[in-house]
């Protein structure tokens, strides 16, 4: 098994199916070292870029289970709450005896245990000033962060050619 923690400070991680998490601070992920399935357990808030697959992608918490194939969204894990907003795409949320509930791009989802209800409601997108902090502070220790699996696919397409490039240039020479 693998798990990702951060204290005082953001980190992210590449999963092996080409899917990105962020974490913010004081969270924690668990995940299978092969995902399969792509199955992830959170505590905390993290932020999910999902690559396109036919398996679902799900992302586990005390308060419920998120489900989803393709998409980009914030999920907070509390111990009395859980809230899911959606950035691009579409999640299905099954939070703990209640229906499963659909959100769409600009949907936010409030489970709260007291009131025992899923409350959906416009998106804050607060997860995005967090996020912010987190690009920053990646760029002064000179890391990169790839914010989409569309981006990372453009980044690999372009080194391909290079890398091409360059063995062109040796055989010719």
């Amino acid at each position: 098994n693998s798990s990702l923690e951060t204290k005082d400070n953001f980190d992210w991680v590449e999963l092996p199916d080409g899917s990105t998490v962020f974490l913010n601070h004081n969270s924690t992920i668990r995940y299978d070292k092969k995902f399969s399935p792509r199955t992830i357990n959170l505590e905390g808030e993290a932020f999910f870029s999902v690559a396109l697959a036919e398996t679902p992608f799900v992302v586990t918490s005390r308060h419920g289970t998120i489900i989803v194939t393709g998409t980009e969204f914030d999920v907070r894990a509390t111990e009395d709450e859980l809230v899911i907003e959606v950035e691009e795409g579409t999640v299905e949320v099954e939070a703990k005896d209640q229906p499963p509930t659909k959100l769409k791009r600009g949907d936010r989802a409030v489970y709260n245990s007291n009131k025992r209800a899923v409350q959906v409601e416009k998106a804050e997108y607060e997860f995005r000033l967090w996020i912010s902090e987190l690009e920053l502070e990646f760029k002064k220790l000179g890391k990169e962060v790839k914010r989409t699996s569309k981006e990372i696919g453009k980044e690999s397409k372009k080194a391909a050619k290079e890398l091409k490039k360059e063995l062109k240039k040796l055989k010719i020479n």
